[in-house]
């Protein structure tokens, strides 16, 4: 026991875990997307245990569900494990424990909404807020790994801090547009306008129910896509300037070819009525943005030398 303590500790040990611990936790948001399109969010009706049992009988709802939580729980036993060795670490930074208590308050947290969730029958409050905290979890985990792997500086001279603002606003409003996301995907109204790009032979019908709801989804990825091509065509623009750092213009081309795919896929759902398949790879992409964008996020806080 003493030997997997000390070998925790160890600054190499924690920066080999989070890669494999970030990876599982982007496959466990893909499977809650799994299992709510597969109305399996209430295959087990109960909480902690399904149906009474800690395995329970095979039946494929049931499964996404047990399998899920399956999951949610070696990712928060592998999180607890590793809150040990970055607190008791001498190689860490306060950075990085100060990202590793706010991950381990989220987890907290996000063990109490999955219970609730369940409890209180899938209200899309509860859901919405689910999804939101485990984004949260998810982004707080590639925080606390861009903060141990040390990255040195990639520019000659320091980066205008406007672009950790302009960064700081993208990952505000990819966040708020997952969300919007979630309350579409819990409230049902992802087929509530069946045409795209107008709905009900209108740009914008109403801003009421649950057209209204998936209008403003709609607009909210206009936001997202606007807000990332202008942030690459700044970069572009500067792109030979001294300060400019190369990762984060390679970062801003990324971003737009995710939007491009992520728009394809969106339209794919509805045109296709929301096939679990492209469903689960919708949210798998808006969380891959959302980390490119907070990858970018973290390049600007260092080469704007903010603290």
């Amino acid at each position: 026991m003493g030997t997997i303590l000390y070998e925790l500790m160890k600054k190499k040990t924690i920066k080999k875990i989070l890669p494999i611990l970030i990876f599982v936790t982007f496959i466990l948001i893909s499977l809650g997307g799994a299992v709510r399109a597969m109305h399996a969010g209430l295959a087990c009706p109960d909480w902690p245990l399904c149906f009474g049992a800690v395995i329970p009988d095979y039946q494929v709802q049931v499964y996404y569900e047990f399998i899920h939580r399956t999951v949610a729980g070696l990712v928060g036993l592998v999180t607890i494990a590793l809150a040990v060795g970055v607190f008791r670490s001498r190689e860490t930074s306060q950075e990085t424990k100060l990202t590793m208590a706010l991950s381990l308050l989220v987890l907290a947290t996000q063990i109490a909404m999955g219970a609730l969730t369940v409890l209180k029958l899938l209200n899309f409050g509860i859901v919405t807020a689910h999804l939101a905290l485990g984004m949260g979890f998810f982004s707080l985990l590639l925080w606390m790994y861009f903060t141990v792997s040390e990255h040195k500086q990639g520019a000659e001279d320091k980066l205008p801090r406007a672009y950790f603002g302009i960064a700081l606003f993208t990952f505000a409003v990819v966040y708020a547009q997952i969300l919007l996301g979630g309350l579409v995907s819990s409230n049902y109204a992802g087929l509530a306008c069946p045409e795209f790009p107008l709905c009900e032979g209108e740009f914008v019908p109403t801003f009421e129910g649950l057209i209204g709801l998936q209008v403003i989804h709609r607009l909210g990825a206009y936001i997202v896509a606007i807000t990332i091509v202008s942030l690459y065509l700044m970069a572009s623009q500067n792109r030979e300037q001294k300060w400019m750092d190369k990762r984060y213009y390679n970062i801003c081309g990324l971003l737009v070819m995710a939007v491009i795919v992520q728009i394809g896929v969106g339209i794919s759902n509805v045109l296709f009525k929301i096939p679990p398949v492209i469903t689960v790879l919708h949210l798998a992409v808006a969380a891959t943005i959302l980390g490119l964008v907070l990858r970018l996020l973290y390049i600007a806080k260092m080469q704007a030398r903010i603290s």
